[in-house]
């Protein structure tokens, strides 16, 4: 039959979700849990996941109180030249106990956003300067 063509298995599409959903019959604890409505986790975006994971840089200066500058380079392959060209991108990273020295090496992980430019913490030192 024809229904069989269309059987779908069950599954009801999000724009029939959302406009089955009475918002007005739910209480306010339904509503403020997102799990008690249905078919929320198809509406529900998560949050989105960091962008940049931990990167691993020089410290360039110190100068600030509790900020470091990381000078962290990259590497892309110019298939033209068949060379690598450095590429080095300085990142501001918050150092609260003011451990960094000039030299260091360091890796830095995302963070919250704690000012306009600064959106990373010193996670740990792994070499400090003139030791290998």
């Amino acid at each position: 039959s024809s229904d069989d063509d269309n059987d779908d298995g069950g599954y009801v599409g999000v724009e029939e979700t959302i406009d089955a959903l009475d918002f007005s019959k739910m209480s306010n604890e339904e509503l403020s849990d997102p799990s008690t409505i249905p078919g929320w986790g198809l509406v529900h975006c998560p949050p989105r996941s960091m962008p940049r994971g931990a990167l691993v840089g020089t410290v360039v200066s110190d100068k600030m109180d509790k900020t470091v500058n990381i000078a962290v380079d990259r590497y892309r392959i110019v298939e033209k030249y068949r060379k690598r060209l450095k590429y080095t991108r300085k990142f501001m990273a918050h150092d609260e106990a003011e451990l960094c020295k000039m030299g260091d090496v360091v890796m830095i992980v995302p963070c919250q956003r704690i000012s306009k430019n600064k959106h990373f913490l010193v996670g740990e030192i792994i070499t400090a300067k003139g030791q290998l």
